[in-house]
């Protein structure tokens, strides 16, 4: 039975109902934009349940109001900012033109999960001061739930199957395609996937496109020749060990297995540290491709240019933000994935095989 009207139904009573915020109830219901139309109808059925009071509603700010200054937050984890300076300078570039303020603020990687319960909310969030997010990194599935409920959300690189969540990433499909298409024209035909994290999007679409490109090239596909890693060392932002690693390389070369695709720069790295500690040289007895970045990291000194697939963090940031206004200015489109592609750039890390040696 709906509850009559009355002084005592308050923000709160509907914020309390739906599990949102108050802030995200106060701006459903003075009409502001930046509120996923599910999520406003839900706010408006219930308050007209509970009997608060909606005659008083203003309209909904029209199209061209949304040419106005855009309040953007964008989400990072604190023990990443070497990614995010990359990100956030293509961000801030893209938002001279898009009208936009960005805010960051950085959360350490152990308090990410925090972000569900009100009190730990950035304070511009918590106070409805932002029309859009932008997510960098990974983050749990419920911490992204929760904010998409709020507001329209962005993420760079990583999928949130079952949000409104819209997607900037990479052409994985063609980025590994190319990469196994160099190696096969170098003469190489048993190839190696190190990096397999089935808990990681990127790592997923890379390792499906990996297999793919075998079976496009006509070459072999053996399980034994895909290396898998944890969550941790899938999202490290440093060199991790990989000894394991490096001895089921140096097993497999007596197999042929002579070329490894690495599922990202950081993985590409690690494992060619562990190489050479087996007396391995790259790309004199391996070849070995990196992924999303030709340039080593500074934490990488002394490693050689990789075979890659680049695309810049600039780039991903601007296209990001890009997204999320449209987003804005479109509440009911269907979700989004916007893949950019990631040209393929040869390094010092893979060359031709001697004629006679494939």
């Amino acid at each position: 039975m709906a509850r009559p009207p009355s002084d005592r139904v308050n923000l709160t009573d509907i914020a309390e109902r739906l599990g949102l915020s108050i802030s995200t109830v106060s701006r459903s219901l003075r009409g502001l934009s930046g509120i996923h139309p599910e999520t406003e109808a839900k706010i408006a059925a219930v308050a007209q349940e509970m009997g608060y009071g909606l005659d008083a509603k203003p309209q909904k700010a029209s199209r061209s109001s949304n040419t106005g200054l855009r309040h953007i937050l964008v989400l990072a984890q604190s023990d990443a900012s070497q990614i995010n300076q990359g990100y956030l300078a293509g961000i801030s570039e893209a938002a001279m033109a898009l009208n936009a303020a960005i805010l960051t603020h950085l959360v350490p990687l152990e308090r990410c999960s925090q972000l569900t319960e009100e009190r730990y909310l950035p304070p511009s969030l918590r106070g409805g001061l932002v029309q859009g997010v932008v997510l960098f990194h990974r983050w749990p599935t419920e911490v992204v739930k929760s904010l998409s409920k709020r507001l329209p959300v962005v993420s760079l690189i990583h999928e949130y199957p079952g949000t409104p969540v819209d997607v900037v990433g990479l052409d994985d499909r063609r980025g590994v395609a190319d990469l196994v298409g160099h190696l096969y024209a170098a003469g190489h035909r048993r190839i190696g996937f190190f990096g397999f994290c089935p808990e990681v999007s990127w790592s997923r679409a890379r390792f499906a496109a990996y297999v793919e490109a075998l079976a496009m090239y006509g070459l072999p596909y053996d399980p034994r020749w895909v290396v898998q890693i944890d969550l941790a060392r899938a999202l490290s932002p440093q060199p991790f060990p990989t000894a394991e690693a490096g001895a089921t390389v140096l097993q497999l070369l007596g197999e042929q297995v002579d070329a490894w695709i690495g599922a990202s720069s950081r993985t590409a790295s690690s494992l060619h540290n562990d190489l050479l500690a087996q007396g391995l040289r790259v790309p004199e007895d391996v070849a070995l491709t990196s992924y999303h970045g030709a340039r080593p990291s500074p934490a990488d000194t002394g490693l050689p240019p990789f075979t890659t697939t680049a695309v810049s963090d600039e780039e991903l940031g601007a296209a990001a933000l890009h997204r999320l206004i449209n987003r804005l200015d479109n509440l009911r489109e269907s979700r989004r994935t916007i893949l950019l592609p990631a040209p393929l750039v040869v390094g010092a890390s893979t060359r031709p095989l001697p004629i006679g040696a494939a």
